[in-house]
């Protein structure tokens, strides 16, 4: 299963599993069999009993979550610094940027396929850019747009506030608060990772 999937069926469960006990509660609430002393002991009990699978839901919600940064940090690793040492690799690069900057290459669909062969070097493609950016054939200047953004700066800022946001929403004492917040906040988690996020929590483009 992917992290984009585990979290979508986390964020699912955890709402099901807390309407369900605010279910509950309201019901011993209504309940005119209590006294208001017995009242209180039982949600008190209801809501303890609870506890360790908020608990649960959280560590598992977190862990997915920096599970999901690390393995981003190691693919970006991998994809930039991993090939600075690769004699090949690096000769083919200096040979595209050469090509580049001779003109050699002025058709878009090239530059298209030079861009893919190095999608995921982001210092790569940030060589690139600066090329095509500079050059005096107005076509290849305008391919400089074609180089999407380094966006992992801003992937892990967004994936650092969803695990913040997680932290005080999926916790004991918002449970006991009994807010209709926590369903809604439930329903933002999932409309998030599956517009915004890949399979692997890198930001869709």
């Amino acid at each position: 299963m992917s992290k984009k999937a585990e979290l979508v069926n986390l964020f699912k469960e955890f709402k099901n599993r807390y309407e369900t006990v605010q279910t509950q509660v309201a019901e011993i609430q209504r309940n005119i069999a209590y006294t208001e002393i017995g009242r209180e002991q039982a949600v008190k009990q209801l809501l303890d009993g609870f506890a360790p699978t908020v608990q649960l839901y959280h560590d598992k919600t977190i862990a997915a979550i920096d599970q999901g940064l690390e393995g981003l940090a190691e693919r970006w690793k991998n994809g930039s610094t991993g090939k600075l040492f690769d004699a090949g690799y690096q000769a083919g690069l200096a040979n595209v940027v050469k090509m580049l900057e001779m003109g050699a290459v002025t058709e878009k669909e090239d530059v298209q396929n030079i861009i893919d062969t190095y999608t995921g070097d982001y210092s790569a493609l940030a060589l690139i850019k600066t090329v095509l950016a500079k050059s005096e054939n107005i076509a290849l200047k305008d391919c400089a747009l074609l180089i999407p953004a380094d966006n992992r700066e801003y992937n892990r800022r967004l994936l650092g506030q969803l695990r913040d946001n997680v932290d005080q929403t999926m916790n004991i004492y918002t449970f006991n608060q009994g807010l209709a917040s926590v369903s809604m906040s439930m329903d933002s988690f999932v409309q998030f990772v599956t517009d915004r996020l890949g399979d692997n929590l890198e930001l869709i483009a």
